[in-house]
């Protein structure tokens, strides 16, 4: 069994949704990569004494989001890095709050107008901050440090 999966099936988090949210995980931080063979389902069923329908259900879920495939005589594979198909669900994930977050504000009763100000003022805010600390990151590299001085 891989050492980075470790499955409670005390956490009230359904096994099948740690194992997703794991791999998942695993992917992001770059301990799999595409073309990375996952164990079996047999196997990892066997590994972590879970009935072999929650992995079932788990590399389901993850062939859904795009992340790995089935090959028969293969086995079943990695398929997506994080510039892929999970940067594209991520992506995805943030605009759908920004719409939530829109239509909430509206239901309140908040202006359009108020609504795009507090907008555009924490893009400027958080742009510029990042901006100015690429910058500072820029200026310290360039820097010598000259003795004496």
């Amino acid at each position: 069994m891989p050492n980075w999966l470790d499955v409670n099936p005390r956490s009230g988090v359904p096994i099948y949704v740690q194992l997703v949210q794991q791999i998942t995980h695993a992917l992001e931080i770059g301990i799999l990569r595409p073309g990375y063979q996952l164990p079996t389902v047999r196997q990892l069923a066997s590994e972590l004494t879970i009935a072999p329908n929650t992995i079932v259900k788990a590399y389901d879920e993850l062939a859904k989001l795009g992340l790995i495939e089935s090959r028969q005589g293969v086995g079943t594979l990695v398929t997506a890095n994080l510039h892929g198909t999970l940067y594209q669900h991520q992506l995805e994930a943030i605009f759908e709050h920004l719409s939530a977050l829109v239509r909430d504000a509206a239901n309140l009763g908040i202006s359009e107008q108020e609504v795009r100000d507090h907008f555009e003022s924490d893009l400027t805010r958080f742009y510029r901050g990042q901006q100015d600390r690429q910058r500072k990151k820029s200026d310290d590299e360039h820097t010598e440090i000259i003795p004496g001085q």
